[in-house]
Order: C-alpha cells, then structure tokens, then sequence
C-alpha cells in the first residue's frame, strides 16, 4: 500500500477539527450488517479512491464484526442496471444501500420498496431527489464558491474566462455550475467565453480543451471542476500559451503539473480544494449508526442532509508541501480524506 493513508491521516487533522468526544452514553452500532455500495461508474481515478476508501472502512467495520457482508456494485452509468442492481439489494435484504446514482430518476419504485422493508437508504455524493431519504455530499457550494471567487480576485474582476463543468444533470455539478453562475452575476466585466462539459474525464478534457483552443478564442482563465490534466495536456500538445489561472482537481498528477510548469517562476495561478472521494467512506461510518438507530444531533443535517466542509486548500504558497506529501503516490491516485469515528459520533445525540 502506498503512503496514501499516513497522508490521510495529516489532512483529516486539519479537516476534523469540529470532532468532538463520542455522545453520552454507551450508545451501541448494530452487528452483522448486510451493506451494498452502488456507484454509478468506476472508470476513473476519482471513483477508484471512492471505492477504495469505501472498503478500508468496510474492513475494519468488518473486523469489529459490525458489518457481516459488504458489496460493491457498478452499473457503468447504465440507469436500468442500476435499478435491477437496487432491486436485487432489496430482495436479497440487505440493511443499508449506499447509493451513488447514476442520474436523478428512475429508482423511485425502488428506493419505495427498500424504505418499505426497512433497509437505511442513503445517497451519497450524487443526491438523488426522493423526499425523507438521508443524502451525504461534500458542500459543493463551498468548493465551487471558493474556487471561483479565488479565480475572480486573481483577474480583478476583469477577463475571459472558459467554464468547464462535469455532468450538468448530477446534483453536485448543477449545484457548482449555480454557485458559480451566482458568484460571476456580481463581475460583470468577467466574460464566459466558452461553457462545456467533460464528465469528470481527463481524456474528455483533452479533446474539449483541444477543441475550443482550435477555435483561436482568447481566454485569460479555466474555471473548472476536474479535468485540469487533460486540459492542461490540451495546451502543451497545441504549444499554446498556459491560462493565468485555473481552479480545482483533487489528482496527484495536477499537483506534479503545476509544479513543473511554476518550477522556475509564477506561470499558472491556481486554487486547489478537496472534493473528497471519500465522501464514500464517510458515508459508510455515518450509515451504519443511522442504521442502528441513532439519530442526528439539531443543525447537524441542511435540508436532510449531512454536508462534508471541504478546507484542505493547495494554492501556490502550498504547493511544494502539497507535492512532498503525495511523492509515494501515484498521478492517478487523489488527495482525499473522511470523517473519524469521533467525528462521525459527534454528529448523533
């Protein structure tokens, strides 16, 4: 295993910092807990460490004897699979399902069905809209909000700029692509020059960066969620000029990027801020008390949901720590973190 879980540990010092000692009382977690995780796709590095960590706190959970029976499923982003998958999880009782959804619709039925025989659903990253049912997710205002207002301030208030969202019909992405529509009404002298998508993909950054730089529009800035390596391998292919600033992808390999590129003076500003795939994991400590009965303290959950605040932050000032860190790491591989057990107690009363 790489060094991936001593660098966890330093970022969930700083992220933690709101846990508190475990609630009052010898409050019990439920053994022998039957638990499936669906995630609507595995085919990047984002989801891997989603997966990942999903699992490292399975395994312990396992090892307490809390969970009995742990199951990871993927659809690859096809809905119908995804409902048979749910379907399946409900028939063959199983006591949490952790869904990551692929879109917003289509497990209505479903999700009935499992709420009518008990199982804890809960959705996680990608909130399916279904009323009364728990959602955990990273505040995506916070990490959209953060990263645009750092790009505006850079420019003055003034420039072009590109925006490059992931899945426009996944709620953590309509949610960015809000919070940053709310932000720029207030610069009217920033101007969009370019609105796309890339899925969360690195090869469909490339080809959509490829593609509006072909069109020769001048720009002065990338405001994006994710993507950063391919778009920045967009420019070096095309020997074009690097944009003054860009904001936020989580990878080991944009870090490695930047680094380079600033190596021998400031070429590239940047805002980088954790959208954990941990989240996942978080999910998981959290459902298993949810499942075993426990209820949330008042304030903890927003609209009936539990919100991760996101506060690791690389920028130039950090960037060589940030790139020591991660050094056993693989480019691939993503800065990420989860909630403690302390801190995931603390959220109960």
């Amino acid at each position: 295993m790489r060094k991936f879980t001593a660098i966890l540990a330093a970022v969930l010092v700083i992220v933690c910092v709101f846990a508190a000692a475990a609630p009052a009382g010898a409050k019990e977690i439920k053994q022998g807990l039957k638990v499936a995780s669906i995630n609507a796709t595995n085919t990047h590095g984002w989801r891997f460490v989603y997966d990942k960590q999903m699992r490292e706190v399975a395994e312990g959970l396992k090892a307490k004897g809390i969970i009995a029976e742990f199951t990871e499923l993927c659809p690859n982003m096809d809905q119908a699979v995804e409902a048979q998958m749910f379907e399946t999880c409900v028939n063959e009782k199983y006591d949490v399902i952790l869904l990551n959804a692929v879109g917003s619709s289509g497990l209505d039925t479903q999700i009935e069905m499992a709420i009518d025989a008990g199982i804890t659903v809960i959705f996680v990253d990608n909130l399916y809209p279904y009323e009364g049912v728990l959602g955990i997710q990273t505040d995506q205002r916070i990490w959209a909000g953060n990263a645009c207002q750092a790009l505006v301030d850079f420019l003055g208030g003034k420039g072009k700029i590109i925006m490059l969202n992931g899945i426009l019909g996944a709620t953590g992405s309509s949610v960015r692509y809000d919070t940053w529509e709310g932000i720029l009404a207030n610069y009217p002298d920033i101007e969009v020059v370019f609105k796309g998508a890339h899925s969360w993909s690195q090869v469909e950054s490339k080809r959509v960066m490829s593609e509006f730089l072909a069109s020769g529009t001048a720009y002065d800035a990338i405001l994006t969620e994710e993507g950063c390596v391919g778009i920045l391998e967009a420019i070096e292919e095309a020997k074009a000029p690097y944009p003054k600033y860009m904001t936020s992808d989580e990878e080991v390999g944009y870090l490695r990027m930047l680094a380079r590129i600033n190596k021998d003076e400031p070429v590239i500003g940047f805002y980088i801020i954790e959208n954990p795939p941990g989240i996942g994991a978080t999910a998981l400590k959290l459902a298993v008390r949810v499942a075993s009965g426990w209820e949330f303290k008042d304030g903890v959950l927003e609209n009936g949901s539990y919100l991760y605040k996101p506060s690791y932050v690389v920028t130039p000032d950090t960037l060589a720590k940030a790139v020591e860190d991660t050094k056993d790491m693989a480019d691939t591989d993503q800065v990420s973190a989860f909630i403690t057990d302390e801190t995931a107690d603390a959220a109960f009363e």
